[in-house]
């Protein structure tokens, strides 16, 4: 098994026993070229960009990142742009690789994420992993002028364009919401074919399209008491149209988000009964992660929690200790399931 990180680009995490939250922090305190340094150093496979355009005051939208539906985000929040980060981090770093957690695809016309991920993927010489979803929030689409309602046939015509403008010669694609034809799009991505493709979704909808388009399925598990095993029966469902379609589901492969902090073994949070996912000592973080291998992922993403009120110091103080206690023995959870392991 692998471990990644989930960026800080958009504030600390924090937990109650329900939900996940943002904290609003200054730019100074999220330091993300430094913090990628410090990951790499620290053994972590790779790291994972969120993304907003924009923040509406007021929202009524369920937020996926929590069962109850509350918005992590506060009504004012600094956020850094994913792409625009991923570009410092590319050529600050050697060998993490760069995720995006998730793309929200419908917001931006496809043809200009094609070539600003392209260029992510030269930059780090093939070590961008793009996850993509349709969005939750109705209010953004509203503010940079598009129909919510249209999110999930628009999210499969921008997947389609980036595989084009990232393999073809002369891209073209007539389809509903994206017209063009006899373009170029070049140069294309560092990795060959084109770098894979991972849909952020948990709706037997949503599995139907990562199975047809992309390479992958990445859902979150960001509220505190998180059950590994939850989408199980997603699973099935990827296994079914894989059958359907008539693809190879080894081919595919099963990751995750989910939240953690490590403590010592006084600490009230290794002590609770029960226990937030992935928290405690590192051998009760170990357990847990043993559990999302045997639901099949191969990579955890993992959003460092609770971390005295978001303070840097206390955000490296994490990766250092999961990357002498932790990052080393998971290396030898082996995943159950036919999916391919990510690499």
């Amino acid at each position: 098994m692998e471990i990644g990180l989930y960026a800080n680009t958009h504030g600390y995490g924090y937990r109650d026993e329900v939900s996940v939250f943002l904290s609003h922090v200054p730019p100074d305190e999220m330091q993300p070229v430094e913090a990628a340094r410090i990951a790499e150093k620290a053994g972590f496979h790779s790291m994972w960009f969120p993304d907003h355009v924009s923040m509406p005051g007021a929202s009524d939208s369920h937020h996926t990142a929590n069962i109850s539906g509350v918005r992590a985000y506060q009504a004012r929040h600094n956020m850094m742009d994913a792409a625009v980060t991923m570009g410092a981090v590319a050529v600050s770093t050697t060998r993490i690789k760069l995720g995006t957690s998730c793309l929200i695809a419908p917001y931006r016309h496809p043809l200009s994420d094609a070539r600003q991920f392209a260029t992510v993927d030269i930059l780090s010489r093939g070590r961008l992993m793009l996850g993509v979803a349709a969005g939750w929030m109705a209010e953004e689409f509203e503010s940079v002028g598009y129909d919510y309602a249209n999110r999930n046939k628009m999210v499969e015509e921008c997947i389609e364009t980036y595989k084009r403008c990232w393999t073809e010669e002369i891209v073209g694609f007539q389809g509903e919401f994206y017209r063009y034809a006899n373009l170029s799009m070049d140069p294309k991505p560092f990795q060959k074919p084109r770098p894979r493709i991972y849909f952020g979704g948990a709706t037997p909808a949503g599995v139907r399209r990562a199975t047809r388009l992309c390479d992958g399925l990445y859902p979150l598990f960001l509220d505190p008491h998180a059950e590994p095993d939850r989408y199980a029966g997603l699973q099935d469902e990827i296994r079914r149209e894989s059958e359907r379609l008539g693809k190879d589901a080894s081919r595919f492969s099963m990751l995750c988000a989910t939240t953690g902090r490590l403590t010592e073994p006084s600490h009230k949070l290794a002590q609770a009964k029960p226990r937030r996912i992935c928290t405690g000592t590192p051998d009760q973080v170990l357990g847990d992660l043993e559990r999302f291998a045997k639901a099949g992922y191969s990579l955890v993403v993992i959003m460092i929690a609770d971390c005295a009120e978001g303070r840097f110091n206390a955000f490296k103080e994490q990766l250092d200790w999961f990357g002498r206690e932790v990052i080393p023995a998971a290396k030898s959870i082996k995943p159950a399931g036919e999916w391919l392991n990510v690499t």
